[in-house]
This record gives C-alpha cells, structure tokens and sequence, in this order.
C-alpha cells in the first residue's frame, strides 16, 4: 500500500495537530506545507522533515500532491478549497465549512464537478468513541423514536481575544466569529448525526455580556426543529468561568431511552418509568480524536467510499447555524435549506 501524498494547508493548533496524527499513522506521505507566517512555516518544516515550504498558491501545483488538510481560520477556508478542488486534489476541511452561505454553495457548485473526490469535514466530534457508541444505538432504534435533543459548546475562549494574526495584523477572532456557528456548530452536528434527522427552521437568542471584546455576542442559545419535528437546543457560550462542559452537555430523550452526557437509561417494559443511568461502555478519550478522522479520510480515498462527514453533510451542519445567526439578527425564525437530498 503505497501513502497517499498529502499538503497541509495552514500549520496553526489544529493543522499542526493534522501533520503530527499523519505521520503517526504512517498511511500517508506529508509532501508540502502552506502558511503565510514564515516563521510558523519554517518552524513545522523543521519539526515534521518537510522541505518542500509554500506561502501562496503555488502549494497547491506541488509535484504528486493527492491530496490537501486545509486547517485555516475559519473565514478562509474557501480559496484554499476551490484550488485544491481545481487540482483535483482529494480534501480534508476543518468545520465549520465556512462562515457565509455564499461561500458554501461556491464549495458545493465547485466539487459537483468533480465527484470522484473525496471530502472530509472536520466534524471531529463524530470519531469520539462514546458519541460513535450512541450513534450506533439510536440509528439500530433502541432509544425508540427521537423527539427532543441538546448540546452545547461551554467553552471559556477569552485567550483568544490575543491571537492577533502576526501577516495582517488583525484578529479574526474578534470580529467575526459567531459562536453558533464556530462553537455550536460542533454541538448541532452531533445531534444530526445521532439523530439521523435534518433541520428545517431555527430560532435564536443572545446576549453580550461576558466577553465584550468580541465584536459579536458570545452567549448565543438556538431552537432547531427538525423536518419531523423533532426539537433540539444547542447552546454556544464563549466566556463561561468553569471547565468545558462534560460530553458536551449531551441530552437525547426516545421513546424507550435516554442519553445523558456519557451515561444512559434505557427501559425495560412500558412499566419501567425511571430506568437507572449508566455508563456507556465506550473509550474515553480526553483530547480531540484527529487520528480516527484522518484515517477515516485517507481510507475513503484508498477504498473509493464515502467519509464519515462528507460535503453536504458538513455543509447541513455550517448552514443551519449561519441561519441560526441570520435568525438571531432578523428576530424571527428562518427556515433551513438541506443539500444531498
């Protein structure tokens, strides 16, 4: 089995987290990396042995390179994707797919051309052994019918309010980061993958107390119904003085189950009304699991399949919190396209 030849794309916290978990599993070859700061550049060149070094878009014409991890801020993921879509190059693109609908339908218009290619977002929450174990159960039918769900992204983020970026001299952070949609977004697709349910409207409310550097509020809570009907609540709060929230604050409550966070409780007759909780039988793991995720990818492209969040999938999960936030600003709720239907 020969390595896939592989770029990364940006070699901040999360793309140098991409290039270690690569040369972990030693089923790919990293062939090129990308950044504008030369220094970061440099520095991962060193650290992972690469030599061949980009700061612009001759990167994505590198000799042999199959396929490119675009681990970018958030508001550029779309150049990087349409390059390394027009190479024909196979992609891995962290979430949220992009901050605006516009960019989204671009992303999606550009690789229905080119449907051998196999793309990955990075929903990473999706290869955590304990939501896989849940995922299993509820779509097998044992929690019974699904009608109501949550989960939030808790998370105190105010060191971000000093990562100003060292080419531009601006933080993207602060100014245009939304939290359903950089947070949440973790949160609802979780949600969407156990349920196995689409969105169809949202409604949402905010405020800006905690962290009033951010241009934006950092207390953001969304109402998503799905197209049956189903009702799931996603909270983003980026400024919380505690620990992230445990599982996400995971909640799923069927007709015969219920998960709480890491534990469930599953009836065992219409009469068994208050079933014990317990916990899942499942790894726990205490970091984000890139490595299942990038295999996952790589696999695909080896075995032709499909990856556990392909395109339109991640593009469901990015687009119903940029209309969370369109519901936020407008006061009212918004309904909420579905793409690969």
């Amino acid at each position: 089995m020969f390595p896939i030849k592989v770029g990364i794309v940006g070699l901040g916290h999360n793309g140098m987290a991409h290039a270690r978990a690569h040369q972990a599993l030693g089923q790919s070859e990293i062939v090129a990396l990308c950044d504008r700061n030369e220094k970061r550049l440099e520095a991962a060149g060193r650290e992972l042995g690469v030599t061949a070094l980009y700061a612009d878009e001759r990167f994505f014409s590198h000799p042999g390179m199959e396929a490119v991890s675009i681990n970018t801020s958030d508001n550029a993921h779309l150049d990087p994707f349409l390059r390394a879509i027009d190479a024909q190059q196979h992609v891995l693109v962290e979430k949220p797919l992009a901050n605006t609908e516009e960019d989204i339908f671009n992303m999606i218009k550009a690789a229905a051309a080119f449907p051998r290619l196999k793309i990955q977002v990075g929903y990473i929450l999706r290869f955590d052994p304990v939501f896989v174990a849940f995922q299993q159960l509820a779509r097998a039918g044992t929690l019974g019918e699904i009608y109501y769900l949550e989960a939030d992204y808790i998370h105190n983020l105010l060191y971000q309010a000093n990562q100003t970026d060292e080419v531009t001299g601006r933080n993207w952070y602060l100014e245009e980061e939304q939290p359903m949609t950089g947070g949440g977004c973790h949160a609802l697709d979780l949600l969407r993958w156990i349920s196995g349910k689409e969105v169809a409207r949202v409604s949402s409310c905010a405020n800006h107390v905690a962290f009033p550097a951010m241009r934006h509020e950092d207390c953001q809570v969304s109402l998503y119904q799905f197209t049956d009907g189903t009702i799931a609540k996603v909270a983003a709060l980026y400024a919380p003085r505690c620990a992230m929230a445990p599982y996400y604050n995971l909640r799923v409550y069927g007709t015969n189950g219920t998960i709480d966070r890491d534990t469930l409780a599953l009836a065992q007759s219409p009469e068994d009304v208050h079933p014990p909780f317990v916990p899942i039988e499942a790894e726990r793991v205490q970091h984000h699991p890139f490595t299942p995720e990038i295999a996952d990818w790589l696999a695909a492209i080896r075995e032709d399949r499909p990856t556990r969040c392909p395109l339109a999938d991640g593009a469901n999960s990015t687009i119903a919190t940029l209309r969370a936030v369109s519901a936020l600003h407008a006061g009212k709720p918004e309904e909420v396209p579905v793409f690969g239907r």
